[in-house]
């Protein structure tokens, strides 16, 4: 499967894993300039109004640098979060380029994105969710493998990612203790189309 166009200019074939309290707008903003797709979750802000502040933030300082990688965030999409509707309505209001959902894969999120041509991309532990994201029309699928951060899963990220290709014909971003070029190329080698990585930049100066 090809890069989406809107991600085909990266510097490198890399998603910068929207990580809990650690992405901030200048982690986003500098990761962005260095042509890698910056994201950060909408929970790191504290209030619907503190996450579009954000958005305003990373939009205006992005603006001058036409050659920037898009950014993206992150949606929990189970119930239990209570800001949802209204972080998504932010996210349509801003026309974020990359949304990153979790905890759910539901299709009138993903079509709020589509709708103005942005792209979704969704976590997945296992093949069940990924047949579940793929039928909710995502562009295209994480494989949360062993050895990622956050809500990771329990199979090596080789045999995930060929699990997930067979019932997905999207962009696939493998993920799961990567952290150098060498690890980025074998995670094309293995199959998938862009890599995700988040704790080598924890210890980035931004």
């Amino acid at each position: 499967m090809p890069i989406p166009s809107r991600l085909a200019d990266l510097r490198l074939p890399l998603v910068a894993a929207p990580m809990f309290i650690a992405s901030g707008t200048d982690l986003v903003v500098e990761t962005c300039r260095a042509g890698v797709a910056g994201t950060f979750p909408s929970l790191n802000g504290r209030s619907t109004e503190e996450f579009t502040d954000w958005l305003d933030e990373i939009e205006g300082r992005l603006a001058p640098h036409s050659g920037a990688a898009p950014y993206g965030v992150n949606l929990i999409v189970h119930r239990s979060n209570t800001r949802l509707e209204r972080d998504l309505a932010a996210v349509v209001a801003h026309r974020v380029p990359l949304v990153i959902t979790s905890l759910g894969a539901v299709s009138e999120v993903v079509q709020a994105v589509q709708s103005y041509g942005g792209l979704v991309f969704h976590d997945v532990i296992n093949r069940r969710h990924a047949i579940k994201a793929a039928g909710a029309g995502v562009d295209g699928i994480v494989a949360v493998s062993a050895g990622a951060g956050g809500h990771a899963g329990n199979i090596h990220p080789f045999a995930l990612v060929q699990e997930i290709r067979e019932v997905f014909d999207g962009t696939i971003l493998m993920s799961g203790a990567i952290s150098t070029g060498a690890q980025i190329a074998a995670a094309r080698a293995a199959g998938a189309d862009l890599a995700y990585a988040g704790t080598r930049f924890i210890a980035t100066q931004e």
